[in-house]
């Protein structure tokens, strides 16, 4: 079967594009706003976001959003233990999309 055939599912599809990027760029925004959050949380000696949460949405695919506010924010750039097992919440979520387009091969 060929991707782009009358069936409508395939990766060609300018709806299915459409629902990747708004999904994308939801989970980016909501994924920096948690950042920012957490960064005003901390400031004022309240309640902050749990770190699991962060690596949960990084998994997601927020992590391109929330590396961005990372950085820009200087929020968590130095605690080590974090960046680590954010890079691996990156990872994982870049492997579910090799395996996806593996299996789509």
């Amino acid at each position: 079967m060929v991707a782009n055939e009358i069936d409508g599912f395939g990766m060609t599809n300018p709806v299915v594009l459409g629902v990747i990027a708004g999904y994308f760029l939801l989970v980016n925004a909501w994924s920096a706003l948690l950042v920012w959050w957490d960064k005003r949380q901390a400031r004022l000696g309240r309640r902050r976001i749990r770190e699991r949460t962060l690596y949960l949405w990084a998994t997601a695919g927020g992590f391109p959003g929330g590396i961005w506010a990372m950085r820009r924010l200087r929020h968590k750039t130095v605690k080590t233990s974090f960046i680590w097992r954010y890079t691996l919440a990156c990872l994982a979520h870049l492997t579910g999309w090799a395996v996806a387009v593996w299996l789509a091969l």
